[in-house]
């Protein structure tokens, strides 16, 4: 039987690789994923380790109690303790860390930076890589990675100033460049080292973070229970050692030490769902093809165990091979990814590979049982016949009582799955949603030899009557349903799954763009401190810069208001440009009318809207009527330029409203307001686009991830189609060769097959994409129902769903080209005669 063995493999071998492109591919997902997982866990221990490199023991506030501390108000709580913590027993040294944020300039260019205080060196983290510490308050070490991106260099000179104080900015010389310590997200700012001493200006509003500590000799716990001792009197106050910290900071990074891989290995497991249903056709393809010679062998001697035996042998060793290749291809896939990471375009930078054998026996046996657990069904369907019946190719019957109960059981799991998805979709949760859309997507898939034979042939039906292949695919479909339904099952999982992915994150991050955008509708404000505003150098300056589409200034003045209500009071009007304010802002905007004056309900003091008010300026007065309104701004009236500009001479322009490119970047919008920043020193920046554009960047990065999993899972749904379309070709051989003799011609025959192939690939994807995009709402409204402060409702990307569906008729058309092919070249005496 060996022999045997081996000639079945060199027989069926083209066959055997498609299905072995399948395992490998299904293994080098899982192998991936475990290995990045394994990768990014270390990469984050390690970023987080990073400041603790020489520290045993950590000492913070909670949460709570660093939110509400105010260190323009209360006592620097940590500062206060540390002395305690110095002289505690068995402490070698101690020191806080302690951070403000600066306005920093180098020539040209400024940008928001961070001081933070150089620690004592028995806890001092920070590493050089040219040039020497500061020692004195006018001195700072910068981060290697600024002092690269802007041309800092050793001796240099850089300012600082407190943000937003309006302090004339300090003189600071650069002494030495600090190295990276290690990968992991970085502060994604300047980072300057200086003294203690020079943080304690108080315009700095300076807050400390933590408490780092040597232990002794005596080890981490011993001085964790010393320190712990020594601060027992002061509430709010925790207690870690070095490898606890790191542990919960983790969690808190992640949710929890295995969300990740939980999230990754849910896509993998997807992977070898498909795998498997594509690994079962084919041994349904290899089975069938050899129906002839298994009869055979069972005639002249072999016994059912031991053709049992040959097919799960191949399958045994075509799993260990296929195996063995996914397992290359995860690590170079993972390598690949990790290098990926490094190059600077992502927020991300994974460290050294962690390549563990473990993870990589793991993926290994999961390919061998995959594929063994696989062809258990064929192999043991082809013992079920008898010998003598399979020579003759008489095909048994299919039980009608066993189909029937089958059809109750599937349209039973889809009730019961869609009743639970609908109540966690609408009342109870993320939960009950999730579980109930697995049950229910299971249900599907089995009820799916009942619905998607017959749409394929109401589909066939509107083109049947162009031509007769046309006709013949649409009545092919339905003549044998199980058949139709297992070539669509693996295309329909992929499509939905994708179609679920692509609707669900494009709803939340359109959702939460539109939140953002309505209550802050303005890209960037750029705003002026000088009393003088700005000059229209500046302002065409701004509005030149790249990025930038639309932009609108508003005017600004002191006038008087005066009305029978209240004493007259002065305030400041802002002179708005009213279609101009409309087309910059990304939301409806209220902005003023000519003759109106817009309040904020809580500035109007006795004033009601439709009161009448006397402005009065340095050019003259005018009767406005009020309008409440609570989006403007505070202590601020608004009201029309031409209003504002009758009644004072020269009003300062003090703000410039920018309305950015829609493709504008994370990165870019950073940028642009470094150089807008970098305009004038009196320049803050502020509006939406930020925020907009960092959650932008993430789903997105979250989409390309996820579409490229999936996108595995359809590759090797696509190899499953090409080979159940192979297992059709096949089976119908004798009635391919009988259209061909009473005329049917070799280009028709591949056409109806590929017909046939387009018409089930097409019905899969659109009844993939319907599920996809309710599968997406059901789980977009249970997220919603959870966080209840999160209001995402479902958008449609038409674009990306139209690319899902071409996606699917070109799989048809290129998994039908062998099979077609084949059919047509074959003998008709050789078909016909072969029973």
């Amino acid at each position: 039987m060996i022999r045997v063995l081996f000639s079945g493999l060199r027989a069926t071998l083209a066959r055997l690789l498609a299905t072995g492109l399948a395992v490998a591919l299904s293994v080098g997902f899982v192998v991936a994923t475990l290995t990045l997982s394994a990768t990014f866990t270390r990469t984050t221990e390690d970023s987080l380790a990073a400041s603790m490199a020489k520290a045993d023991v950590l000492v913070t506030q909670t949460v709570v109690d660093m939110a509400s501390s105010d260190p323009r108000t209360s006592t620097d709580v940590l500062l206060t303790l540390l002395p305690a913590v110095q002289a505690a027993p068995g402490v070698a040294g101690a020191d806080v860390e302690r951070l403000a944020y600066v306005d920093l300039r180098f020539g040209e260019t400024r940008s928001v930076g961070q001081i933070s205080a150089l620690l004592d060196e028995s806890v001092r983290w920070q590493t050089l890589s040219s040039g020497r510490w500061p020692q004195a308050t006018t001195e700072a070490t910068l981060d290697q990675a600024t002092a690269v991106s802007v041309g800092v260099t050793e001796g240099d000179t850089v300012t600082v100033a407190a943000v937003g104080s309006g302090v004339s900015p300090t003189a600071v010389t650069v002494v030495g460049i600090t190295a990276q310590q290690a990968a992991g997200v970085g502060s994604g700012g300047p980072t300057l080292l200086m003294q203690a001493e020079a943080l304690t200006d108080p315009d700095l509003f300076s807050l400390s973070t933590s408490i780092l500590v040597a232990g002794g000799d005596a080890g981490a716990d011993a001085a964790a229970a010393s320190v712990s001792a020594a601060v027992a009197g002061e509430s709010g106050i925790v207690v870690q050692t070095r490898a606890e910290a790191v542990d919960q900071q983790t969690a808190q990074l992640s949710g929890s030490a295995t969300v990740l891989t939980s999230i990754l290995l849910a896509f993998a497991a997807i992977a070898l769902f498909v795998a498997a249903i594509v690994i079962a056709n084919t041994f349904q393809v290899l089975v069938s093809q050899r129906t002839r010679e298994l009869a055979l062998l069972r005639c002249v001697g072999a016994g059912a165990g031991q053709v049992r035996r040959l097919i799960l042998g191949e399958a045994l060793l075509l799993g260990l091979s296929a195996s063995a290749l996914g397992v290359g291809i995860g690590v170079a896939g993972a390598g690949a990814l990790a290098d990926l990471s490094r190059d600077g375009a992502s927020g991300l930078h994974l460290g050294r590979l962690v390549i563990d054998p473990v993870l990589l026996a793991a993926g290994f046996g999961i390919g061998v049982l995959l594929t063994l657990g696989s062809a258990l069904s064929p192999a043991h369907r082809a013992t079920r016949v008898r010998p003598v019946a399979a020579l003759r190719a008489i095909a048994a019957p299919a039980s009608v009582r066993q189909g029937l109960v089958g059809a109750v059981i599937a349209l039973a799991v889809v009730a019961v799955g869609g009743a639970g998805l609908f109540v966690g979709a609408t009342r109870s949760g993320l939960t009950l949603a999730v579980v109930s859309g697995v049950v229910s997507f299971l249900g599907i898939l089995l009820a799916s030899a009942l619905f998607i034979p017959w749409i394929v042939r109401l589909v066939g039906s509107t083109i049947g009557w162009t031509s007769v292949p046309a006709r013949l695919a649409a009545l092919n479909a339905t003549r044998n349903p199980a058949r139709t339904a297992s070539t669509a099952a693996a295309l329909l999982v992929g499509v939905t799954l994708v179609t679920m992915m692509v609707v669900g994150v494009t709803s939340v991050r359109t959702s939460i763009g539109d939140k953002i955008d309505e209550k802050r509708p303005v890209d960037l404000t750029v705003q002026s401190v000088d009393p003088a505003g700005m000059t229209a150098e500046q302002i065409d300056g701004i509005k030149a810069m790249p990025g930038v589409e639309d932009a609108t200034s508003v005017t600004s003045a002191r006038v008087t208001l005066t009305s029978a209500a209240e004493v007259p009071r002065l305030l400041t009007a802002r002179g708005i440009d009213s279609a101009q304010a409309r087309n910059v802002a990304r939301s409806a905007v209220v902005v003023p009318e000519p003759g109106a004056l817009l309040l904020n309900p809580a500035d109007a003091g006795a004033l009601q809207t439709g009161d009448s008010v006397t402005v009065t300026g340095d050019a003259g007065s005018a009767e406005l009527t009020v309008a409440l309104e609570a989006t403007t701004v505070r202590k601020q009236a608004s009201l029309t330029k031409n209003d504002l500009l009758s009644l004072v001479a020269a009003p300062v322009i003090g703000q410039v409203q920018l309305r950015l490119g829609d493709e504008i970047t994370s990165s870019q919008v950073q940028q642009l307001s470094t150089d807008i920043l970098s305009v004038s020193e009196t320049f803050t920046v502020g509006g939406g686009a930020p925020e907009r554009t960092y959650y932008e960047q993430i789903l997105d990065v979250m989409l390309l991830i996820v579409l490229a999993l999936l996108t595995m899972a359809v590759v090797i749904a696509c190899v499953g189609v090409a080979n159940t379309m192979a297992l059709s070709v096949y089976e119908r051989r004798r009635e391919s060769a009988l259209l061909r003799a009473l005329g049917l011609t070799r280009s028709q025959l591949r056409t109806t097959l590929g017909i046939e192939a387009t018409l089930i690939t097409v019905v899969a994807a659109a009844c993939g994409t319907g599920l996809g995009v309710l599968y997406a709402w059901a789980g977009l409204s249970a997220v919603s129902l959870q966080a209840q402060k999160l209001e995402l409702s479902v958008h449609l990307p038409w674009t990306q769903l139209a690319m899902v569906l071409l996606g699917a008729l070109v799989a048809g058309s290129v998994a039908t080209v062998v099979p077609a092919g084949g059919a047509a070249r074959r003998s008709l005496v050789e078909s016909l005669t072969n029973e």
